[in-house]
């Protein structure tokens, strides 16, 4: 999910911590805008998951050659300790690509997405973190379920339903038909991962992520 007015393989509990913690609160409002080097790796992450999901490996490559060239800029805005699982991924991105490893990367590719959406909340941003995470989670639950890791993959819509919470208010008062929408979708997400099939996470996380789309645009 682009600004617009906005370690290594987790286990399931991971997950689950996670998800816990995007529903929690940021601290108030920010006054200062993002920096154009958390702008641009955000964008970068997600258009490498898109370029890794087409199997379109020299453009991947060549924004991640993008990404390390922006990483000195993101060092100078973000203090090391907070940076440190960011450069993790990266690292382990880099790698993966030279090896063609494309499901370990899509999941390095989208930590990465998740550690930004961490970082933007703490600028004045206009949409809420909660989404930003959404748009993780439903990447985690289609990358964990074509792996068939299950335990992860339900971590994940566990993960989609908690921030959807924080945001279905909002959502169901701009939008009441986009707000049922969503809702029958996780609910039909739960259970194409109780069933294990990931052919239906896809298709449902998909359709989702698009309706995420639409819920960035209520705000």
């Amino acid at each position: 999910m682009r600004v617009r007015q906005i370690a290594v393989v987790m286990l399931a509990t991971a997950a689950a911590g996670i998800a816990l913690a995007a529903t929690a609160g940021v601290d108030g409002p920010q006054t200062a805008a993002p920096p154009q080097s958390l702008v641009v790796a955000e964008g970068l992450a997600e258009d490498i998951q898109a370029d890794l999901d087409a199997r379109h490996w020299t453009m991947a490559r060549t924004r991640v050659v993008e990404l390390q060239k922006n990483r000195v800029a993101l060092q100078r805005e973000l203090p090391a300790a907070e940076i440190a699982g960011y450069e993790v991924s990266l690292d382990s991105l880099i790698s993966q690509l030279a090896r063609q490893e494309r499901a370990p990367a899509l999941q390095s590719a989208n930590r990465l997405s998740r550690a930004i959406v961490g970082f933007m909340a703490k600028y004045n941003v206009t949409v809420p973190a909660q989404v930003g995470y959404l748009d993780v989670a439903g990447r985690d639950a289609i990358y964990a379920a074509e792996t068939g890791r299950w335990q992860d993959a339900s971590a994940a819509a566990e993960e989609l339903s908690a921030n959807y919470a924080g945001v279905g208010t909002h959502v169901a008062g701009k939008d009441s038909t986009l707000d049922r929408r969503v809702r029958q979708r996780l609910r039909q997400l739960d259970r194409a991962v109780a069933a294990k099939s990931a052919a239906r996470v896809r298709a449902i996380a998909t359709a989702l992520l698009e309706d995420v789309d639409l819920v960035e645009q209520t705000y």
